[in-house]
């Protein structure tokens, strides 16, 4: 054999053998590379292929195909793992649907907004003479002033909002037809409207049309005709209706539960005091027996007051034998109370006044509160929120948010008319700066009531006296802290004392600076305070 021939000899073995490597070496790659997921050459899993279903193909055809499948596999390299541990870290996992976390609820309280329709008058005489008469409800703008809180509602989104009565001027039916409409658009934007009835809205005598230079007897409505207004809003919605009663039982969500009293009378006549039937305490025993149970806190909300609140307004403000239903909605511990009809902002804790037996009566209960004010302890007493009326400036509502160890907190806050106006694009001047309309239109109901009593040559005096009444009142009703040293050492106080010193209004004012030592527009009200 000549030195060429070995030279072929040692090529074809050599190429044999660079070619049985490859085949080898691609067989390996396929092993790791998953198969495609449809085949039909592929066995069953566990299953070995029959030696007639193995297909022979030539070298040059296992080159081709291995180029190909180097090709495919460069391509394609980006989007699958190298090897089999890290395609089990990629794929998705099986897991459980989560809970999601406890959202407490935010709730906003509007009380006393005394809705007055433009369809039941004409803008005459007659009308004017009845906003002159009033205590300072913005009468003339409520349609708007409305709007304004609507929007800012939908725009907060909380998880309800109630009204907490005296929702109607005087109870007219045009004013309930009107207010149940526009709360529609509040509702239709997925938040829960809840409204119970104040002394204002049923069987109320003083209904009345303004047309001309007459005032007219108006339409008021009866308690059934109240519930189909308002069945959306709250009625409907209701997990338990008391029957001898317009009061009902709405579950805020699965911890807190909201009360929905009707402590208004008007049946057989309309009376402006309230109570609590003993019909609906045996309802309540039942509901709050139900929360007890399910371990939930229950809030009750009613128009009248649960305490004494102010030295102002004195009489027909809280319920009738208040002090049992202190002591009865104590014995369940509940934290706070809601409620509106005084006008003006309060906060208060029962039990919070001076240690007197006038108020107590001698005996067990003055001894065990002497005992606790002298060991350091305060006893467990109930919180009452008076939201005050949102007519009357600076058309104030409230805001109450739990956090999820149940804490509490109540914070007002003021309905931005003017904000409200300029993004509607609206060009009245009084409702684009409502803030000095308000404080101009309450100087002009004072004016009015005081000029006749005025001599002329002090007349010139009344723009300053009737400012600080404004001013007084605005703080008052909006449960600001009023300095009393400020008020009586200023200027117009003077002319107040000089000229009409037993007039009403500085009985008034003087009543509005003994009771504002405090700011009632915030509360911390800790979640363990209603089991201490």
């Amino acid at each position: 054999m000549n030195n060429k021939t070995i030279w072929k000899t040692a090529a074809a073995v050599l190429l044999l053998i660079l070619v049985v490597s490859s085949v080898i070496w691609m067989a390996g790659r396929d092993n790791r590379t998953e198969p495609p997921e449809e085949s039909a050459s592929i066995p069953v899993s566990g299953e070995a292929p029959e030696e007639s279903e193995v297909e022979t193909v030539s070298e040059a055809e296992q080159e081709e195909e291995s180029s190909e499948a180097e090709t495919e596999e460069e391509t394609s390299a980006p989007e699958k793992p190298e090897n089999r541990e890290e395609e089990s870290l990629q794929e998705p996992e099986e897991t459980e649907l989560e809970e999601e976390p406890y959202q407490p609820p935010v709730l906003a309280v509007v009380s006393d907004i005394h809705y007055q329709s433009h369809s039941i008058t004409d803008f005459g005489k007659a009308y004017y003479d009845f906003i002159a008469g009033g205590d300072g409800k913005v009468v003339h703008y409520l349609p708007e002033l409305l709007e304004a809180f609507i929007d800012e509602m939908i725009a907060l989104e909380p998880d309800a909002v109630v009204f907490s009565g005296d929702i109607t001027m005087n109870g007219e039916i045009e004013n309930h037809q009107e207010l149940s409409q526009k709360l529609d658009r509040l509702q239709a934007s997925g938040i829960q409207v809840l409204v119970i009835p104040g002394n204002h809205d049923i069987n109320n005598p003083n209904a009345a049309r303004y047309f001309g230079n007459e005032k007219t007897k108006g339409q008021p409505i009866t308690p059934e005709e109240f519930c189909e207004f308002y069945r959306g809003f709250g009625y409907d919605q209701a997990v338990s209706r008391d029957p001898a009663s317009l009061s009902y039982l709405y579950p805020l969500d699965e911890k807190y539960w909201l009360l929905m009293l009707d402590t208004c009378q008007y049946e057989p006549v309309n009376l402006v005091g309230g109570r609590i039937r003993e019909e609906t305490l045996v309802w309540m025993d039942e509901q709050l027996e139900a929360a007890s149970e399910a371990g939930v806190t229950v809030i009750p909300v009613g128009h009248h007051n649960l305490l004494p609140e102010s030295s102002l307004y004195t009489t027909d403000c809280a319920l009738e034998s208040y002090q049992e239903i202190v002591d009865y909605m104590e014995s369940w511990h509940i934290p706070l109370y809601i409620s509106g009809h005084l006008h003006v902002q309060r906060l208060k804790k029962h039990d919070g006044s001076p240690l007197t037996e006038e108020r107590l009566g001698p005996g067990p209960r003055i001894d065990a509160k002497r005992e606790a004010q002298e060991s350091g302890e305060e006893r467990y007493g109930i919180y009452e929120i008076v939201s005050d009326a949102v007519s009357i400036p600076p058309c104030q509502y409230g805001i109450i948010r739990w956090d999820e160890e149940g804490n509490m907190t109540y914070q007002t806050r003021r309905t931005d008319v003017s904000a409200w106006a300029a993004n509607n694009g609206i060009e009245n001047p009084d409702l684009l700066d409502f803030e000095r309309y308000s404080r101009e239109y309450i100087k002009k109901l004072i004016s009015r009531q005081i000029e006749n009593k005025m001599e002329p040559v002090s007349m010139r005096f009344l723009d300053d006296m009737t400012g600080l009444y404004a001013d007084l009142y605005q703080d008052y009703y909006a449960g600001k802290v009023i300095d009393a040293k400020a008020v009586y050492g200023s200027l117009p106080w003077q002319w107040w004392m000089r000229l009409l010193p037993n007039s009403r209004q500085v009985r008034e004012m003087r009543a509005m600076v003994g009771d504002s030592e405090q700011d009632n527009n915030y509360l911390y009200l800790p979640a363990e305070a209603a089991l201490e």
